[in-house]
């Protein structure tokens, strides 16, 4: 029963996603890690940052694969990005179409052409606090995204709030 479900779930309705990142991960040569959580372990792959994918993408989930760059590792990233594979398996088919190409072009491509001159906080914050698709990432792979941001000193002239934990923490 164990096959089928695998079959099903991870072949089937995740098909174009896993085939992807199967392939990906073969061609980046890409080594496995695995992070210890309190339900388990997220496994995840690791990628040389000299490649030429690299330069273009940090990290990627594809169904079960998750790829980062070997600067990117953070228990943080590893959570965000398994969030992504959660949004994956609960969308199936869809989520290329809807997470992918929307995080792909609208999010990654966006804040890479456009806010090249921005503070690292207001980049971090528009990135994953203002994007659908990340914060829900955020939510599912259960990633405090305000603790994240207070580790970034936010600059005075900054764009974007503080988060609620950052306010805490000056009153």
């Amino acid at each position: 029963m164990e096959k089928v479900k695998y079959l099903l779930l991870y072949w089937l309705w995740q098909f174009p996603q896993k085939l992807l990142g199967t392939i990906l991960a073969k061609a980046l040569k890409a080594e496995r890690h695995s992070l210890p959580t309190h339900g388990g372990m997220i496994e995840w792959r690791c990628f040389k940052r000299s490649t030429a994918f690299s330069t273009f993408i940090s990290g990627v989930s594809l169904a079960d694969a998750i790829l980062l760059s070997n600067n990117n590792g953070s228990e943080e990233t590893v959570r965000h990005e398994h969030g992504h594979s959660i949004q994956s398996l609960r969308l199936g088919w869809l989520y290329l179409p809807i997470v992918g190409a929307y995080s792909a072009v609208f999010c990654n491509l966006w804040d890479r052409w456009f806010h090249r001159g921005w503070h690292r906080y207001d980049r971090q914050y528009w990135y994953y606090v203002t994007r659908w698709t990340e914060r829900w990432a955020d939510r599912l792979g259960k990633v405090d995204r305000g603790k994240a941001l207070a580790s970034i000193p936010r600059p005075a002239n900054a764009q974007y709030p503080a988060m609620p934990s950052q306010r805490e923490e000056k009153n």
